[in-house]
């Protein structure tokens, strides 16, 4: 609605309310617009609105009833209710220049200083208040402090806005239902002015809108129905526990002259993090980060279960060209790997049938894998060994290809060893203490030989341990004064690349010999 303004003013002021016309009885809403519609620049000091305060025809808002008044632009104005029903509105600065024909002036405010100010313009706002309950015209009053002499000299004038009131019955319905919009809410689900199009969880809301008191509300959202809802000055529904995209739809019933009328208001909010119990696409196109080859990503967090034809449960990955599986993998029927296989663990098979060769870089079979290997068959044309064949629980360093080590019991039908034992290597000069290192994996075997009586001798053979040397075996001959020969050795085992040295100890005619006997040479 706007109104004509009756009396002199030097600003120009228009209205419209919400509804149009206002409704006796019922919560209302009032807008006033101020502006320079004249030829001459004007100074605004102050502005006063009186709203009459009572419960006549005349009078506009209930006794002992506040209005909550609002500014705009707010950076550039005040308003209070300085008592019931009186508004006064200033200027943030001393005064407001209201130009005429778009040219700024410049004023000079009480610090002294000139401002350049620009043409003002002024929305007071006028919510939270019910009409009172009589029909009739209030006339609302509006005082202004200007100048148009820049300054130099100040008059107040007075102007009346005409306000009608009529019975709901009468009144125009087309404005009085709108405005739905989800709200944030604070911790006792009082709306704020922030409309919230994407509800994060645990963020509360709060569903407002505008209709008559006497309205009927029901509101339908995600497969639910709230109402129906009456009686309510302020329209408000707390919005919790959502958890995917929701459409809101509020169906507004008013009785009206002996009529139903019936408003349909709908709005959505999106939802972060979705949930869907069920969900049946056609098709879905991933659009994610991309990988080597251009192709995007479709990025799912948490496990995939696909059914009839795939189920993975637990950790799957693939990556530059390997896919890990940290699960049991089964196959009811063939494998078939093109490229190599390789086994980092335990290989148990109940029956291996290779059509051709069989490669292995190393294979290791404890004892109860041996006794099930030979009760099941293993066929192959060619099994060939590249590396090492482990049998027993003990690894040896220091084997070459093509060396076959048995820990345990060995037995075959036929067997091509040439020798158990390799040629025996005379060490010279060995009893200095030389450290030495076995060339191969042998046994030293030390000798001592003596003539003649009162002759003492020891041999010893220390070797290398955690960094140290250490006695590990000793050969020793005491003739004493019989005039016979008498002779001494010592056998110890050693591992190829072991460190050893040999010394000695005493005296006496005779001699002392050292020999390295290579084991398993074919």
């Amino acid at each position: 609605m706007n109104a004509n303004t009756g009396g002199t003013s030097r600003l120009t002021y228009g209205l419209a309310t919400v509804p149009a016309p206002l409704a006796t009885d019922r919560p209302a809403h009032i807008d006033i617009v101020v502006s320079n519609s004249g030829t001459e620049a004007v100074l605004c000091k102050q502005i006063l609105l009186v709203l009459p305060t009572g419960d006549l025809a005349q009078d506009l808002v209930p006794a002992g009833h506040r209005v909550v008044p609002t500014v705009e632009p707010a950076d550039q104005w005040t308003v209070d209710e300085i008592e019931s029903g009186v508004l006064l509105t200033l200027p943030q600065d001393d005064m407001a220049a209201f130009t005429a024909g778009g040219t700024p002036l410049t004023v000079r405010p009480v610090s002294g200083e000139s401002v350049s100010l620009t043409t003002h313009g002024l929305l007071l706002r006028l919510k939270d208040f019910k009409a009172n309950g009589l029909a009739g015209t209030a006339l609302l009053r509006v005082r202004e402090t200007v100048s148009v002499d820049n300054g130099l000299t100040w008059e107040t004038n007075q102007v009346t806005l005409p306000l009608a009131k009529y019975p709901p019955a009468e009144a125009l319905t087309a404005d009085v239902v709108g405005d739905l919009v989800l709200r944030e809410a604070d911790v006792d689900d009082n709306p704020g002015s922030a409309p919230v199009t994407l509800l994060t969880p645990g963020r509360k809301a709060v569903l407002t809108w505008t209709a008559p008191s006497d309205a009927v509300c029901d509101i339908y959202f995600d497969g639910r129905h709230a109402g129906p809802l009456h009686d309510q000055d302020k329209w408000r529904f707390p919005v919790t526990g959502l958890t995917r995209d929701t459409h809101f739809q509020v169906r507004v019933a008013l009785k009206r002259s002996g009529e139903t009328i019936t408003h349909h208001l709908s709005t959505a909010v999106a939802v972060a993090e979705p949930v869907f119990p069920h969900l049946t696409v056609a098709k879905i196109t991933a659009n994610g980060e991309e990988n080597y080859l251009g192709n995007p990503f479709l990025t799912i967090d948490g496990a995939v279960k696909v059914e009839k034809e795939s189920h993975l449960f637990g950790d799957l990955h693939g990556k530059d060209g390997t896919l890990t599986v940290n699960n049991a993998v089964v196959a009811k029927k063939n494998l078939s790997v093109e490229a190599e296989v390789t086994v980092t663990g335990s290989l148990t098979a109940q029956k291996v049938q290779a059509r051709d060769e069989v490669l292995a870089k190393k294979l290791v079979v404890d004892d109860a894998q041996a006794k099930k290997l030979a009760a099941d068959d293993v066929q192959a044309k060619k099994l060939a060994v590249t590396e090492k064949a482990l049998v027993g629980s003990t690894n040896f360093s220091g084997m070459a290809n093509g060396d076959l080590w048995i820990s345990g019991k060995f037995s075959a039908d036929r067997a091509d060893l040439n020798s158990l034992f390799g040629t025996p290597d005379k060490l010279t000069g060995a009893f200095d203490k030389t450290v030495r290192q076995a060339p191969s994996n042998g046994l030293l075997l030390l000798w001592i030989y003596t003539v003649g009586h009162h002759a003492t001798r020891t041999v010893y053979v220390d070797i290398e341990s955690g960094g140290s040397f250490e006695t590990v075996a000793a050969a020793t001959i005491d003739y004493g004064s019989a005039p016979d020969v008498l002779g001494s050795s010592a056998t110890v085992p050693l591992r190829k690349g072991q460190r050893y040295t040999i010394w000695q100890q005493g005296s006496g005619g005779g001699s002392t010999d050292a020999y390295f006997f290579p084991l398993l040479s074919g």
